[in-house]
């Protein structure tokens, strides 16, 4: 994925704000060398965001279930110990 499309724009904006066009073009060089295959998106931090909502809805419920059969067994045992 490139970071910069329209180098030569870049280049001339860096170059009418001060910077040489050695050092424009050293940076956008440099821009362009940077890979960002492994950054997150936005539509990535939500897919995770509701799936993380589903494994808590999940845990809550397998928790509620230990409870439940947790209670039954000590009242099994009062009643019948």
């Amino acid at each position: 994925m490139a970071l910069i499309e329209d180098t030569h724009r870049l280049i001339t904006h860096l170059t009418e704000r001060g910077f040489s066009e050695q050092q424009a073009e050293a940076l956008v060089e440099a821009a362009q060398e940077i890979d960002l295959g492994d950054v997150a998106t936005r539509q990535d931090v939500t897919e995770i965001k509701h799936q993380l909502e589903k494994l808590e809805l999940r845990l809550t419920l397998k928790l509620g279930t230990l409870m439940a059969a947790g209670i039954g067994v000590l009242a099994l045992l009062k009643y019948f110990g």
